[in-house]
């Protein structure tokens, strides 16, 4: 076992992958499009989730978006991703964030603030760069999440996928 695993391992959430894993794909099969999911602090829901999306056949057709509220977090659960996944940051898990970018072109997993996402919306307006987004932290009430989640509300019905 790689120091890695081992971490993961001890996540409350690595228990329950599988079944995690089972339900996203059969959701998505039922081709229900908006999943909520709750967790307890250190469950795995930043670090593993993107990565279950991966496995579970996402990030094929486009990338897994996956926002934060601030740059740092961005960048440091983009590095945690990497790193577990054992690749350099931006070749499979990479950020972009205000003044600055480490992502390759073809990497699956997208790590950004909202007011990232948010901006893509402007050039993008179906978000179509996207096979599946995350929006982690949206407790935490800011008026760019409001925003994103009020366009993603609106959006749904327009995209085909």
């Amino acid at each position: 076992m790689t120091a890695r695993a081992g971490v993961r391992d001890r996540l409350r959430g690595s228990a329950r992958r599988s079944r995690v894993l089972r339900r996203l794909v059969r959701w998505w099969r039922a081709r229900r499009r908006l999943v909520l999911i709750g967790g307890g602090p250190g469950s795995g829901k930043t670090t593993q989730l993107p990565k279950m999306l991966l496995e579970a056949g996402f990030g094929a057709r486009g990338r897994i978006g996956h926002t934060q509220p601030r740059r740092l977090a961005a960048r440091t659960v983009a590095a945690r991703i990497a790193d577990e996944l054992d690749t350099p940051v931006g070749r499979c898990a990479g950020y972009k964030v205000r003044f600055g970018e480490r992502l390759e072109p073809d990497a699956p997993i997208k790590l950004m603030t909202d007011g990232i996402l948010l901006a893509e919306t402007q050039t993008d307006p179906l978000l179509t760069e996207y096979d599946a987004l995350i929006v982690d932290e949206a407790h935490e009430r800011s008026l760019n999440i409001d925003c994103l989640l009020g366009y993603l509300k609106r959006l749904l019905p327009r995209r085909p996928d």
